[in-house]
């Protein structure tokens, strides 16, 4: 799969991008639960020659309870709907419930053909792993994104 080494380092190098996307949402842009949210701020992005896709997703999140976190992970799609390749894992993110916390995240998808392709965040919440975490999976914990954007660097590869 292009850009998935898991383990591995990667280098890849490309020329200035040939385009940037950008899709934001200033308000709500999300409310996320146990069974998950996808897709968060689809944007299409048209590859002219094999690239590699940068992604950029910054975002504000609130509302996780206590010993929950927020799973966040960056997908692509062909234009038939099909997914292409996501990363390989999913970031987890937390903050006290009392406040809002903000963060971006940043991943590269290498050797992408050429075509229209839409790229997406997909997030759910999960209890945290271990002693003593183990939020309640009963009561569906939820979390809200905001103030979101999703920037995507079509980058062609020579």
């Amino acid at each position: 799969l292009p850009g998935s080494g898991i383990g591995e380092t990667s280098t890849s190098h490309g020329v200035t991008p040939s385009d940037v996307y950008t899709t934001t949402e200033p308000d709500g842009c999300a409310d996320v639960d146990t069974f998950g949210q996808a897709p968060i701020l689809p944007t299409q992005a048209s590859v002219s020659s094999t690239s590699n896709l940068l992604v950029s997703f910054t975002a504000e999140w609130a509302g996780l309870e206590a010993d929950t976190e927020l799973l966040i992970t960056f997908r692509v799609n062909d234009d038939s709907g099909n997914e292409v390749v996501n990363t390989p894992f999913e970031w987890g993110v937390s903050n006290d419930p009392r406040l809002h916390d903000s963060g971006t995240l940043m991943w590269s998808f290498d050797g992408i053909e050429p075509g229209v392709y839409t790229v997406f965040v997909d997030a759910r919440t999960d209890p945290v792993p271990g002693p003593p975490g183990g939020g309640n999976t009963h009561n569906n914990p939820s979390a809200g994104m905001g103030n979101c954007a999703l920037t995507v660097f079509v980058i062609p590869t020579a």
